[in-house]
């Protein structure tokens, strides 16, 4: 995450340069606070990436001797099919319909929503 940091460090001083040329020279304040917010978010997760490095260390990408065998894990499990998409897809079409056509046909397509999309997280919670 060292190389991440340092990337987000030259982004957050760029906006920082940017957005201090800008305050100046424009003395106009939506675009100095989004480049303001831009800079903050920047050093976020410049932060984050820097905080990341110095708690677990070099990560495989971060070292030139290491191997890609390095960085590899188990595949997990891949379901084989599952008929919660398709429901899941019917009941956001319902809904959408519903806000044009009633009430009604939102309330059902709402329902239908909650179940498809607790059927598809729930379907398989107990295989890794």
């Amino acid at each position: 995450m060292k190389a991440e940091a340092s990337l987000f460090a030259g982004v957050a001083g760029f906006f920082f340069v940017a957005g201090l040329g800008y305050a100046l020279w424009s003395r106009e304040p939506a675009g100095t606070a989004a480049l303001a917010v831009s800079c903050l978010m920047a050093l976020v997760v410049c932060g984050f990436c820097t905080l990341n490095h110095r708690k677990r260390g070099p990560r495989p990408e971060d070292r030139k001797e290491a191997e890609v065998r390095e960085r590899t894990g188990g595949l997990g499990f891949f379901p084989p099919r599952s008929g919660y998409p398709p429901l899941t897809g019917l009941a956001v079409a319902l809904t959408a319909l519903g806000v044009v056509f009633g009430l009604w046909l939102f309330v059902i397509g709402v329902g239908l929503l909650v179940a498809g999309v607790v059927g598809m997280v729930m379907e398989f919670a107990g295989r890794s």
